[in-house]
């Protein structure tokens, strides 16, 4: 799915400013991953609600023979994790009990689905892994990839809120609209992929003049969901 586009790449992606938004925990496939967002306290500057929300673009960074990329993803899903629901009896407070158990009291976690896109070359990482700390210019994407990624990301790897000059330099930068991804992304968000999909066109369709193309795609997804669950109509 392609379409002329006019839009200028040389606008930074990346940048030690963008907000860290949590870190991956586990995996449950190649393309589809958890993370767990940061709270107060585990960030100077900890993310907000609306910073992570659905059909946020998201990246990581990895240095691959060293080459470093920008790992581009997408949140599907939003979890909360209470260890405590369901447990009888009191909460393990005591001070005599938090010296083996440390920070039992406050584990509630919100857990974010990412779906990923592709990949993109960086001129240079911006980002210290996997401690978190921040270095580095802003950086925009020398190659980008929506193929399936043929390496994985690791456990504590960073989340990054994608700007907006990210997000359309990945579907834009070769100079044509491309959604390479669009199949796989249904596949991997599951009941969710529709959705998705649909916000991630809306949000192409605010930062690129592809309007053509994407009320195309939009009616395939809408088409298609339809026809499997009816959900979107």
């Amino acid at each position: 799915m392609t379409q002329q586009s006019n839009a200028d790449d040389s606008t930074p992606a990346v940048a030690s400013t963008d907000t860290a938004l949590g870190s991956i925990v586990h995996s449950n496939t190649q393309m589809d991953y958890v993370a767990q967002a940061f709270r107060e306290g585990e960030r100077e500057d900890p993310p907000s609600r609306d910073e992570y929300e659905f059909g946020q673009p998201v990246y990581a960074t990895k240095t691959v023979q060293d080459i470093p990329y920008a790992v581009i993803g997408v949140v599907y899903d939003t979890r909360l994790v209470d260890p405590d629901q369901g447990r009888d009896g009191p909460r393990l407070s005591a001070p005599d009990q938090e010296m083996f158990v440390p920070g039992y009291v406050n584990e509630k976690q919100t857990m974010l689905g990412v779906a990923l896109l592709g990949t993109a070359e960086l001129d240079a990482d911006p980002h210290e892994q996997p401690n978190g700390e921040e270095d580095g210019d802003p950086q925009s994407f020398t190659a980008v990839s929506q193929s399936m990624p043929r390496w994985t990301l690791d456990i504590d790897d960073f989340v990054y809120q994608l700007s907006d000059d990210g997000f359309r330099q990945f579907h834009t930068h070769d100079g044509t609209l491309n959604l390479e991804y669009y199949e796989r992304l249904i596949a991997t968000a599951g009941q969710f992929g529709p959705e998705v999909a649909l916000a991630i066109v809306d949000r192409i369709r605010r930062l690129t003049d592809a309007d053509a193309v994407l009320d195309v795609v939009e009616k395939k997804i809408r088409w298609q969901s339809g026809e499997s669950r009816g959900v979107i109509q």
